[in-house]
């Protein structure tokens, strides 16, 4: 912490991503410093420096880290480009968090898993859909009638753009998009992975590339969880000129009591034979702001990253934890039926 009380945090990123959902909730914190960012172009490093108030810009992420001395860095980039910098600040003893999907590979993340342990640090990958304000408060309502005893996430997307449905080869679509899924699925069913059955798909298209998945996982606390991960079903576009457009939905099952949870829409909740209660997502996360980052989830997982370095408590998103997510892709393909 510096004298200020605040705590002292970098960018490495300063590319699309970055600066629609990271930078926003980062400098609206009052208790956060952003005092400088890192990106390999100097025009972008400058254009978000500009944008966002932050005083030092790098292309050297070593200079960064050395001159600044951030508690905790923010590495928001493509993912080929993760390994590099997340080994380098947490062997230097710094927090940090990361986008999904955390690298190219399960032996990355493994090892960044690792190195966070060594070093004692506190890491983070950016699994927002565990933090939509109107996903939290709805599981919340049905755990008050106890356990949950099955969950549904199902994430379809419609796209005409061939590369969103066959990838660049470096990632299949399911780790490289559908990870938020599979991570949501783990973490609404709160126990560890016990049995696995799918059926992988490749339709409409040539190539190697699953894009329609659908998956049956039984949990170690008996919970049974379902999910339905597809780039080739109808969809509603969200964002102008997006190249896929879908939804993600979450369906969370209790003792005589169920919600559905559509963050950029409607959620709902009915217990018995009650009627249904309806909510516009939207409202959740008002208390926070009205910007789309505060219903999506990425200004609280910013704020839990955030209160958990000054509490010294480790995110449940940490790096160990995303291991058990990825074992889970991996689990999902190797079960395939097909």
């Amino acid at each position: 912490m510096m004298d200020n009380g605040k705590l002292r945090v970098a960018f490495i990123g300063a590319g699309k991503q970055a600066n629609w959902r990271h930078y926003s909730p980062v400098t609206s914190m009052p208790d956060v410093e952003l005092a400088a960012l890192c990106d390999f172009s100097s025009e972008k490093a400058d254009e978000t420096a500009k944008k966002w108030g932050v005083p030092k810009t790098y292309q050297d992420y070593k200079q960064m880290l050395e001159e600044v001395d951030p508690q905790a860095v923010f590495i928001i980039t493509n993912p080929k480009d993760v390994l590099e910098p997340a080994s380098y600040a947490l062997n230097q003893g710094r927090h940090v968090f990361i986008e999904k999907p955390p690298g190219l590979n399960l032996n990355q993340i493994k090892v960044l898993a690792h190195y966070a342990e060594v070093n004692n640090v506190l890491s983070m990958v950016g699994f927002q859909r565990r933090f939509v304000p109107a996903m939290t408060a709805l599981k919340a309502r049905v755990e008050e009638r106890g356990p949950i005893h099955s969950v549904m996430v199902a994430n379809l997307k419609s796209t005409n753009d061939f590369n969103r449905i066959t990838g660049n080869g470096a990632l299949d679509q399911l780790t490289s998009d559908g990870m938020h899924a599979v991570d949501n699925l783990r973490w609404l069913a709160g126990g560890e992975v016990e049995w696995v059955t799918s059926h992988v798909d490749t339709l409409y298209i040539p190539g190697p590339v699953a894009n329609n998945v659908m998956a049956q996982v039984e949990f170690s606390n008996g919970v049974v969880g379902q999910l339905h991960y597809s780039m080739v079903t109808g969809g509603a576009s969200l964002q102008p000129g997006a190249t896929a457009a879908g939804y993600f939905r979450a369906e969370i099952h209790g003792k005589n009591i169920s919600a559905t949870v559509d963050a950029d829409r409607l959620s709902t909740i009915v217990s018995d034979s009650g009627e249904q209660e309806v909510f516009d997502s939207k409202v959740f996360g008002e208390s926070a702001g009205s910007d789309p980052e505060h219903w999506l989830g990425f200004w609280h997982q910013t704020r839990k990253f955030i209160d958990c370095i000054k509490e010294s408590r480790q995110p449940s998103s940490n790096f160990a934890d995303a291991v058990k997510t990825w074992e889970l892709i991996n689990q999902i393909y190797e079960s395939s039926v097909i």
